[in-house]
């Protein structure tokens, strides 16, 4: 995503749905001088951990914000940022309308998500084979992805480009991939007994170095007002 961003000095950048603020960690030192960086989260939690891990940087800012209501006045932000996070956003239409708002004209908005023939779908497929009710990630009902992404954006934007990040899962061990499921939040209420086999299913579909190939699908919108 760093590839895509034209921050420069003085810059004043709003992230939406920052999570634990890793990708600034590994570019906090690249950044140019006097920007102003405001990092935010839906979640308190998130907050105070990219808090307390911000407090020597005076011009990092880290506020608990929904983006279907931003805080700020019209016009405040240069660039804001929303990466994988508007497609667990109730009202999508509503926080394109709130970031076109807060941008300056000429800002830019970059908003990653997924696609919908990458891992979600590759998942899908499996469970529905392995049982036909289970329609577990099922990314076509999903509000925000690469497919529907641009229709959404252009109610407000005019000026949108999609950049496609082709990428791949390659694992060994089907046991892990079956662990990393049960994290999701789709499936942490249910009842694990009824996926017993499960992992033993995924197997089926190993290469003959007995490799799992899954395929990923990953990109951004970057749209300026």
């Amino acid at each position: 995503m760093f590839d895509k961003y034209k921050i420069f000095e003085g810059c004043k950048i709003l992230e939406l749905g920052c999570g634990n603020d890793i990708i600034w960690d590994e570019k906090y030192t690249e950044l140019p001088l006097n920007i102003e960086l405001t990092l935010s989260d839906f979640s308190e939690g998130m907050c105070k951990l990219v808090r307390e891990k911000h407090t020597q940087h005076k011009n990092v800012h880290v506020k608990q914000i929904d983006i279907q209501d931003i805080p700020y006045e019209d016009d405040s932000f240069d660039i804001v940022i929303a990466n994988h996070m508007l497609y667990h956003v109730p009202n999508v239409d509503k926080a394109i309308e709130e970031v076109y708002r807060v941008l300056k004209k000429g800002g830019i908005f970059y908003t990653s998500t997924l696609g919908t023939n990458g891992f979600q779908k590759y998942l899908n497929e499996k469970f529905r084979e392995f049982n036909s009710n289970m329609d577990y990630f099922n990314i076509e009902n999903w509000t925000f992805t690469l497919k529907n992404g641009e229709e959404k954006l252009s109610k407000k934007f005019n000026n949108i480009k999609m950049y496609e990040y082709k990428d791949s899962i390659k694992l060994t061990d089907e046991n892990e991939l079956v662990e990393w499921i049960f994290t999701s939040i789709v499936m942490q209420d249910l009842d694990k007994k009824q996926f017993n086999g499960l992992a033993e299913h995924f197997a089926k579909y190993k290469d003959e170095k007995g490799v799992l190939n899954i395929p990923k699908q990953i990109g951004c919108f970057v749209s300026m007002k």
